[in-house]
């Protein structure tokens, strides 16, 4: 009897809660439809859509920023809105726990069917945060990273300063083969005294912040020379190719090359075409030999596998 009685009493008080929500539940229903006539309701969704003027406002806005900033701001200027840029976001700060971890599976699927197996030496430019090295060293690669953004190549170099297969420094494209302190009290070097990889990672998307086609071919130039192997770069493409008549004939006035973009998130960037990708690489003496546009879910980030043409051609007469 008493066991029935407690149980009676459990039942009242699990009951009363879901009783009292769905009754709450109700009279604000019956308040969301009655309390409101229906022409002032349509009233307050159509200034929501008219909201949408902002947006094209600010489209049209960021696009005309762009195109001033390409034209008018200085190369130092731009070069250094881009280390600020990617300095400051946390998710490229090794310490941060937004930090990005691991390869992506486009990169793990190249560096498995191209790369050297480990210990093999490994050099990485626009090494970020050091997302591409850690995963490197923790296959067994001995790794060399440098990152122009003075803030990330610091708290780079300190976080895996206890690693003897890490050696990080502070340089951007334009300084190879230079190579300088990522802290007051690191040590410099050369490609030229510190030479012998056998692979290499552009990191994801840098070679697209390369400025120029003369940037381009001298960086994929000196990355033939110091690296015996395979060279895996990304880069942005075009997603929208036609960029319509008045942004073109703008583009065309401030004498800027169509393919370059200026982003408040990322700074200066060059989307780079599969003919532009080709003809840097045979002018730089490397050969394509493996090409992927990307644009997709499984593979989002265009990317290639670069090699030295006269060992390209050693792997095919084999």
């Amino acid at each position: 009897m008493l066991g029935n009685y407690v149980t009676h009493l459990a039942g009242r008080r699990e009951s009363r809660p879901n009783a009292v929500f769905r009754a709450a539940n109700s009279r604000l229903s019956g308040r969301t439809s009655s309390s409101m006539p229906a022409w002032l309701a349509e009233c307050c969704a159509r200034l929501i859509l008219a909201s949408r003027i902002i947006d094209k406002f600010y489209s049209v806005f960021d696009r005309g920023r762009s195109a001033l900033l390409l034209a008018l701001a200085p190369e130092a200027v731009v070069t250094s809105f881009n280390d600020l840029a990617y300095g400051r976001d946390v998710s490229y700060d090794p310490e941060s726990p937004t930090f990005r971890r691991g390869l992506f599976a486009w990169e793990e699927k190249a560096i498995a069917t191209y790369f050297p197996r480990p210990p093999s030496r490994v050099l990485v430019g626009g090494a970020g945060g050091g997302r591409e090295v850690l995963a490197l060293v923790e296959k067994g690669y001995e790794v060399t990273a440098f990152e122009p953004s003075a803030t990330l190549a610091a708290a780079m170099s300190c976080r895996f300063a206890e690693r003897s297969n890490i050696r990080v420094y502070r340089a951007r494209y334009e300084d190879m083969p230079h190579l300088f302190p990522a802290r007051p009290d690191a040590p410099s070097t050369t490609l030229e005294a510190d030479s012998g990889f056998g692979a290499a990672v552009l990191g994801w998307g840098s070679y697209s912040h390369l400025r120029t086609e003369a940037q381009r071919i001298r960086t994929l130039s000196l990355f033939a020379r110091y690296v015996r192997g395979p060279i895996l770069v990304s880069f942005f493409v075009d997603k929208n190719a036609h960029i319509g008549r008045f942004r073109s004939s703008l583009r065309s006035w401030l004498k800027r090359d169509p393919n370059d973009f200026f982003s408040v998130y990322y700074g200066f960037a060059h989307n780079v075409s599969v003919a532009e990708l080709e003809a840097a690489a045979s002018r730089s003496g490397l050969k394509i030999v493996h090409l992927n546009s990307g644009g997709t879910v499984d593979v989002p980030s265009p990317h290639a596998v670069l090699v030295p043409v006269d060992l390209a051609a050693q792997s095919s007469d084999a």
